[in-house]
């Protein structure tokens, strides 16, 4: 039975979603004033293999992802280099959805767009301000009560709803953490707003995810997704809006990728250490290599990206593709104990997915079967049987050069 490393809980859980073999599943997408960078497409990629592989358990999997269209990133760029936002946001969103199909990442089902939302988060506003969950000050901001939310911090491991203050900027730590801001009025700056039917405003972070979830896919879903920067405060505080309306928990796991480092440090573009994926293509390296390479340290633990560490991971697809060529040319008498083989293959792959989706110890199994099948006499029968095989395993792996 697969089971998955919780957040919310801080342990492995067997997955039993709410609804039979329906899963919902809800990721943050990228904010599209810039091209990301590896260290997202890791996150992308886990996220991807999460769906894949429920799909291959034969779970029915409905996932949406947002696109961050408007935000002060957005703004600031399109000011700073003259675009219109709305020319800026849909070249980055083209280039994006070109990265993803170049991964071999599958189309979420839906992708609501911050900028189409503006209505739905201020009727969410309006519902938490009427229930008591939120509040206008003086100026006519509205902020999350988080005392509203009995078990507001959970998700960060702290008990934070006693705290004082209001938080009136994004980027927070849990030691700061108090009411939270979730909407306020245009003021003297229009090309900061975005229109509703009562007029001009500004969302803040949290109410925008909180809100497209619940439309797209219900007020509880089974996993909620991203790295594990979104964990506090942007998924705690997505969890208090959504239960503060609802009455239940907003997901029954929460699942966070850690970052992809770069020689030990930490891969932005703010750092001007970002590498993106079309850099790494223009250097010939094949996009399933790149894919391997994200894929290859479980997504719960970092991953150092060096030259070096690229270079093994380019030897290693070779030798998997010099391996899958050696069975597809295979014509022997036959080996002993083949479908043992495959069996021993199925179950190794299976359990190591089952453990909270480890594709390095897939891999592992992976890879045996390829060294097995590529070194014995196997019949053309034989190659047939373990190629099957294979593409069932690249149906979640999506990197094996098949």
């Amino acid at each position: 039975m697969l089971r998955v490393f919780n957040s919310l809980t801080r342990r492995k859980e067997a997955f039993r979603p709410l609804s039979g073999k329906n899963a919902r599943l809800y990721t943050c997408g990228p904010t599209v004033y810039a091209r990301p960078h590896l260290g997202n497409f890791r996150t992308y990629l886990y996220e991807d293999v999460v769906k894949r592989y429920l799909a291959y358990l034969g779970f029915s999997v409905k996932h949406a992802m947002n696109i961050t269209d408007f935000d002060n990133t957005v703004l600031k760029e399109a000011r700073k280099t003259g675009i219109p936002r709305r020319k800026l946001t849909r070249k980055f969103e083209r280039l994006f959805r070109q990265d993803l199909r170049a991964l071999g990442i599958l189309p979420a089902d839906k992708y609501p767009h911050v900028s189409q939302y503006a209505d739905k988060m201020e009727e969410m506003v309006d519902a938490l301000v009427a229930k008591g969950a939120a509040y206008r000050d003086k100026d006519g901001r509205v902020f999350f009560d988080v005392s509203a939310y009995p078990s507001y911090g959970k998700l960060v491991g702290q008990k934070l709803s006693s705290r004082k203050g209001k938080i009136t900027w994004e980027e927070y730590k849990p030691w700061q953490a108090g009411d939270f801001l979730l909407w306020q009025p245009c003021g003297s700056n229009p090309e900061k707003c975005i229109r509703t039917r009562k007029g001009l405003a500004r969302p803040a972070w949290n109410i925008q995810c909180a809100a497209m979830s619940t439309d797209t896919l219900g007020s509880q879903i089974d996993i909620a997704m991203g790295g594990r920067d979104n964990l506090f405060n942007h998924h705690e505080n997505t969890r208090a809006l959504a239960g503060a309306l609802s009455g239940k928990e907003y997901a029954k796991y929460f699942m966070h990728v850690r970052h992809l480092i770069i020689y030990r440090k930490k891969m932005s573009k703010s750092k001007g250490n970002a590498v993106l994926l079309s850099d790494i293509i223009r250097e010939e390296h094949s996009p399933k290599m790149v894919r391997l390479l994200l894929l290859s340290v479980r997504y719960r633990y970092r991953l150092n990206y060096t030259s070096a560490y690229r270079e093994r991971m380019k030897r290693r697809y070779l030798t998997m593709k010099k391996e899958i060529a050696a069975i597809k040319k295979a014509g022997g008498k036959g080996a002993e104990d083949f479908d043992k083989m495959l069996l021993q293959a199925k179950a190794g792959f299976e359990s190591s997915m089952d453990d909270d989706f480890d594709v390095p110890a897939a891999l592992g199994a992976v890879e045996k079967f390829l060294a097995r099948c590529s070194s014995l006499p196997i019949s053309r029968r034989q190659a047939a049987q373990a190629l099957a095989l294979l593409r069932k395993f690249d149906s979640v792996l999506g990197f094996l050069p098949l």
